[in-house]
């Protein structure tokens, strides 16, 4: 089954990041990566034909014997140097005093013809994208920090982090936007690899793979998503479906994802990192709910405006007077006007000159300034999702003036507020109006949609039918439509609600 997340709104409706993140890690993978395993077992040839994995084994018994540990049959095994470097490799301690010089240190007999050795094998390692742009603690690749996310080491653990990448992604891009999307990406994944190289300084690495950015973006979405609801299109190819989930839902999948991997991929995966990047992701979350972006895990019913790109929220005190005097005079008024909109330009969104603006404009409610000065309000109330202030300026703006000025957005959420306190009348004026200026907005078709289901439910199933067939008529060949089709023929379907 294919879950595609929606957002109805006008901006923001596909995932565009999170499907070029996906491509981009699948491409490198598949172009790149393809002959890691060939890469690394050339460099491991190489150590052995040159001597240095003789010297370095030898080191190693020596290593093992001080600390009076076993020796394991695979060093004396001269048919399986890949197995015995890669017990080398393994061992943190051994390499980090290898490296550091101890073992083998400049006073050695062995130091003239083991150091440019391991120096030509480093850089045979380095040939590997695994390697050089993989994160090891050890080896202090700082780079890797911000390239091990794009980098896997399997089919398996790939496929499964793209296709949580896809569903947690989706939803956050679509909630947050794009750009501050893609910075918690990467920030998540760098803090998961601090994380591992806190945890594990010694470990050789290379940490692969975008668990710990995946991690981290579960974090976020846990904040901003967990208990709500949102929209979703279940798909099976011949048959499609609009439902709505509870953003925990996920939760439980991505947990059991990463214990299969963490049983059967333990190389790969690394708790250290999955811890780091989760808690990242939830701290980052809690900072952007802090700031006000509350209303971006709302609840996306069908029909629901986006918010504003890049909107900053501006809670309004109630203690506050944003009334503008009757006594002023066409001077002051000038000044003070000249005043707000430079404080407006500075800040689009800045809610409290917004309502002055409205406030000084509506001395003169036929003047085009007064229109656009609503307009920029109650867009602005759209994208906070405040229902009873977009009503009631509104209402006070449609009593100032003959014929008001409303923007798409705004006709829409009026007449989704209309339809879920059952005023469906006034519901059908703005969406006809909408429909008349903008056919192609949209939000249309799925508001439609629920105008025809609140007709239903009010018992007026003649205006019912007649929303459910302008949509099969005006949007032919949607999702909706095939929903309206079926709400058109009995028994009614009951998968989508309100």
């Amino acid at each position: 089954m294919l879950i595609i997340p929606l957002s109805e709104g006008p901006q923001r409706r596909f995932p565009f990041i999170t499907l070029l993140l996906i491509l981009l890690n699948i491409g490198i993978f598949i172009y790149f990566q393809h002959s890691e395993q060939q890469r690394y077992m050339q460099a491991v040839s190489w150590a052995r034909s040159s001597g240095l994995l003789e010297i370095e084994a030898q080191v190693y018994q020596e290593y093992l014997q001080r600390r009076h540990e076993g020796i394991p049959e695979v060093l004396q095994d001269s048919r399986k140097p890949a197995a015995a470097f890669q017990l080398l490799i393994q061992d943190d301690q051994f390499q980090s005093a290898l490296r550091q010089q101890i073992l083998i240190p400049p006073a050695d007999p062995r130091f003239a013809d083991w150091a440019p050795k391991r120096k030509t094998f480093e850089e045979k390692l380095d040939q590997s994208l695994a390697f050089r742009f993989g994160y090891s603690p050890a080896r202090k690749n700082y780079l890797g920090i911000t390239t091990y996310s794009f980098l896997h080491d399997g089919i398996i653990p790939l496929v499964g982090n793209m296709l949580f990448l896809w569903f947690v992604g989706s939803w956050i891009e679509i909630g947050i936007g794009r750009i501050l999307y893609l910075g918690i990406y990467l920030m998540t994944g760098a803090f998961a690899a601090l994380a591992f190289g806190f945890v594990e300084p010694l470990n050789q690495g290379p940490l692969l793979g975008a668990s710990g950015a995946l991690a981290g973006l579960m974090g976020t979405y846990l904040v901003i998503y967990c208990g709500r609801k949102n929209s979703v299109l279940c798909s099976l190819g011949f048959c499609s479906r609009h439902s709505t989930v509870f953003g925990w839902f996920l939760f439980p999948f991505w947990i059991s994802k990463e214990i299969y991997l963490l049983a059967n991929f333990p190389e790969m995966q690394n708790l250290a990192a999955l811890a780091g990047g989760l808690l990242a992701g939830i701290f980052i979350g809690l900072i952007f709910q802090t700031q006000g972006g509350r209303q971006v895990g709302r609840t996306v019913d069908l029909g629901t405006p986006a918010k504003t790109k890049g909107t900053r929220f501006h809670l309004l005190p109630k203690q506050q007077n944003l009334e503008i005097p009757d006594s002023l005079t066409d001077k002051e008024a000038a000044k003070l006007r000249k005043k707000i909109r430079e404080e407006i330009k500075k800040d689009p969104h800045n809610i409290n000159m917004l309502i002055r603006l409205f406030q000084l404009e509506k001395r003169s409610p036929q003047s085009g300034e007064f229109h656009k000065a609503a307009s920029k309000l109650l867009c602005q109330y759209v994208s906070l999702d405040n229902e009873q202030e977009l009503q009631a300026y509104f209402q006070e703006y449609d009593q100032l003036c003959d014929a008001p000025r409303l923007h798409p957005s705004v006709m829409l959420a009026l007449a989704k507020i209309h339809t879920r306190s059952g005023k469906t009348s006034q519901a059908a004026r703005f969406l006809l109006l909408l429909m008349k200026q903008r056919p192609l907005y949209p939000g249309i078709p799925s508001s439609l949609f629920t105008l025809g289901c609140a007709y239903r439910d009010q018992g007026k199933e003649k205006r019912a039918e007649k929303c459910f067939q302008l949509i099969c008529k005006q949007y032919p060949q949607t999702i909706i439509s095939q929903q309206a089709e079926e709400m058109l023929t009995p028994p009614y379907s009951i998968a989508v609600r309100r």
